[in-house]
């Protein structure tokens, strides 16, 4: 019977590659706490440095923008030309800033107005039963290698035993995923409860309807923001919540397990090039969160297009225009379509990426990490005691089956970056919405004219800025 190979130190002069490698083996095995403990370090220092930077960057992401916005502030009564046939606004970028998290803060403290509200004891609710399906799913992993070891030793007896256990665990781990996908149904329909409140109580109150659509023109289709954006963002923020908090507690606890068992240097080693490997795919990425923005207001621009027939339809058919709305028409829907289109075709080479890498590559490093029990003894893994085959078969099949929820974890974090983008698109268009609808309630409009005879005249009434004096009295000036 094989046992695991034993490190011996090589013979004096031996300057072949094996023995270079095993007089490093060695030289490492004597000092490998030391070693340890600076690897762990270094990563620690490297972690803070990160974070470091991407503070610094946020901070000048802010000061740039302010800058902008200041820039902006500064020409708004300067003049435009006639022909300009611009949008009133520079469309904006979506990314995740601060404006971001300070949006998507907005919307969550509305959404889960207090830890007392429903909305709050569901989402602890929907965390421990979270928590829940990954102990069980840690248990299943080492009953996988019991019921692996019993059919390797020919133990008919523990064999059926385990098999027993295994679909007696079964019960509760199916209910723990009922559990998982209605609490989330019911969120997102909570979330969306409370955010549709909340905005038609600011878009029908103050006469904020008439000043959306009449007065102001940031906003062209608050119709396709309230009824379809703001359910997507609901069904994205219940979503994002599973998707990104269970894996994150996979990956703390698999990756413990392991590191008892695999020892801690396999890990290390393992999780530098699946860290490099994410990066890299981080940067060929395609901007998600743009392409939905994007075509969000294209249904929209749609939308408007299909509403404002209906409205003119009598104008219309007066003057036998329907040919040239039929070419508007037209025209918007194939300016979708192409958009719809090219974001298939970006999902398409991007699955193709994450797809080989997360599920092959890592797959593949994950084998040669499950294996390091088998072949070499390492103070301080689990895999020391390991003597026979069914042992083996054992440690082997439960350390596989935890790398795979690991990395299945650390593809669902990976896919949930996509997903957390496409949450920025959602945000940053019903908070774009609520900022709107809070500068009509304040008196602010923004809305373009363009003539003949300039439009700086026009700028200073539509921005909402005077005074207004009551008095009993009707004075004319200039009459």
């Amino acid at each position: 019977m094989a046992s695991p190979s034993k490190i011996s130190p090589p013979p004096p002069g031996d300057r072949t590659v094996r023995g270079i490698v095993t007089e490093l083996t060695r030289l490492y095995l004597s000092h490998r706490t030391r070693i340890s403990r600076a690897v762990w370090i270094t990563l620690f220092v490297a972690l803070v440095n990160r974070i470091r930077h991407a503070i610094a960057e946020q901070k000048a992401a802010s000061a740039r923008e302010a800058a902008q916005r200041d820039a902006r502030r500064g020409t708004v009564s300067s003049s435009v030309s006639p022909d300009a046939d611009a949008d009133p606004a520079p469309r904006k970028k979506v990314a995740l800033d601060r404006q971001f998290f300070r949006s998507l803060l907005r919307l969550v403290r509305i959404v889960v107005p207090g830890w007392r509200s429903t909305e709050a004891r569901m989402l602890v609710s929907h965390t421990f039963f979270l928590v829940l399906r990954t102990l069980i799913s840690l248990r299943v992993a080492e009953m996988d290698g019991a019921i692996v070891k019993a059919l390797v030793r020919g133990n008919g007896r523990e064999f059926l035993s385990r098999i027993v256990w295994w679909m007696i665990i079964a019960v509760p781990a199916t209910f723990t995923n009922s559990m998982l996908s209605y609490h989330q149904a019911e969120l997102s329909l909570k979330y969306r409860t409370k955010l549709t409140q909340y905005i038609h109580d600011k878009y029908l109150s103050n006469l904020t309807f008439y000043g959306i659509s009449a007065l102001d023109d940031r906003i062209k289709n608050p119709d396709q923001l309230i009824s379809v954006d703001v359910s997507k963002f609901s069904n994205s923020l219940a979503e994002l919540y599973s998707n990104l908090a269970k894996p994150l507690l996979d990956m703390t606890i698999y990756t413990y397990s392991l590191s008892k068992s695999v020892g801690g240097e396999g890990v290390v080693f393992m999780s530098l090039l699946v860290q490099l490997s994410a990066n890299i795919m981080r940067v060929l990425t395609p901007p998600f969160g743009k392409y939905v923005a994007d075509e969000a207001r294209l249904e929209g621009e749609f939308r408007y297009q299909h509403s404002r027939l209906i409205d003119f339809s009598e104008e219309v058919a007066l003057y036998n225009g329907h040919v040239a709305e039929k070419d508007t028409l037209d025209k918007g829907y194939f300016t979708l379509i192409k958009h719809v289109n090219y974001i298939l075709r970006r999902r398409f080479y991007h699955g193709f990426m994450e797809d080989f890498v997360i599920k092959y590559f890592w797959g593949a490093l994950g084998l040669l990490l499950c294996s390091v029990p088998v072949f070499v003894r390492l103070p301080g893994a689990g895999g020391q005691g390991v003597v026979n085959m069914g042992d083996r078969t054992e440690s082997f099949v439960t350390n596989r089956r935890m790398l795979l929820s690991a990395s299945d974890a650390f593809g669902r974090i990976m896919f949930s970056y996509r997903e957390i983008m496409e949450l920025a698109g959602y945000t940053s268009r019903v908070a774009s919405l609520l900022g709107v609808m809070d500068d009509i309630q304040s008196g602010h409009f923004e809305k373009r004219l363009v003539s003949s005879s300039g439009i700086g005249d026009h700028e200073a009434v539509l921005q909402g800025r005077g005074t207004v004096l009551e008095s009993e009295d009707i004075t004319f000036i200039d009459v």
